[in-house]
């Protein structure tokens, strides 16, 4: 579970009243009681249900309703319901609805991406990329984990990623093993990956001990099932992530690879899930 803070909820929320609700205020119906419904229009999977059921709670409503996140949806299902002031209940509306529409549908493309890739290996680890609009990364991170797949890499403080641009830097890849072991390996307690791009560095990275993992960035199925090969013969030991225009269509081919993790950005180009709100008065 993602933890969202009541700042996210509040920025959520300011963003589209900055001020006040006006069409509402002029209709003088704000204290009229009413009830919120959300429903699937299809099959799909449920994600920002927890955070739109924070939303309507912090706007004085009540909860009536909601199934959890990463529940599958069948079409015309409810998801959520929530009870409230029609002032409430409007203010609620759009920044709920969009919420989830766009989680559910992240979440959505993760469980089928997922269930394609585990239909031809089950060990496999599907992770996706932080291409997040940003100040958005804790939202899209609960429809990741909602779909049942992992966040890869959420920032700059966690894994030592090393990218063709930090070798730049230090004068090649050659150079790499001087690099690491002169700075006395700094972040202990963090694995670190190195990313090729072609199978000359993988296979020669390959003999390196001190890595903990290669990321092959658009290699071929092909090419990645023969680095794994190599791996099992030279380094058992070290990671093998494939990323680079992994998407659903060929997503079966990749992880039949025999890698240990599919790296995606595609997950953040699904289209939002079709949820149909309603508002009744009481």
């Amino acid at each position: 579970m993602v933890y969202i803070t009541d700042e996210i909820i509040d920025r959520i929320i300011k963003e589209d009243m900055p001020y006040s609700d006006i069409t509402t205020e002029m209709l003088g119906i704000g204290e009229e009681r009413g009830i919120i419904s959300f429903y699937a229009r299809n099959e799909g999977v449920a994600a920002g249900v927890e955070i739109a059921g924070k939303i309507f709670t912090k706007l004085g409503c009540k909860v009536i309703y909601k199934v959890k996140d990463g529940e599958k949806l069948s079409a015309g299902s409810m998801i959520l319901q929530a009870e409230g002031t029609a002032s409430a209940l409007h203010a609620g509306w759009k920044v709920s609805l969009n919420t989830l529409e766009y989680l559910s549908g992240i979440a959505t493309l993760c469980r089928e991406m997922a269930d394609i890739a585990y239909s031809v290996n089950k060990n496999i680890v599907l992770a996706a990329t932080r291409k997040s609009m940003p100040l958005s990364r804790e939202l899209v991170t609960s429809a990741f984990l909602a779909g049942g797949i992992s966040a890869h890499r959420l920032g700059l403080s966690e894994t030592v990623l090393i990218f063709k641009q930090h070798l730049e830097f230090i004068g090649g890849i050659d150079n790499l093993e001087k690099a690491i072991k002169s700075s006395n390996h700094k972040m202990v307690e963090k694995k670190i990956i190195l990313e090729t791009e072609n199978m000359q560095d993988s296979i020669k990275a390959l003999h390196y001990d001190f890595i903990d993992g290669l990321q092959l960035d658009k290699l071929s199925p092909d090419e990645i099932k023969y680095i794994v090969q190599e791996k099992n013969k030279i380094n058992p030991a070290m990671l093998i992530l494939a990323a680079g225009g992994i998407n659903k269509g060929n997503i079966k081919e990749y992880a039949a690879t025999q890698a240990d993790v599919i790296v995606s950005s595609s997950f953040f180009h699904a289209s939002p899930l079709d949820i149909k709100a309603v508002i009744e008065k009481q």
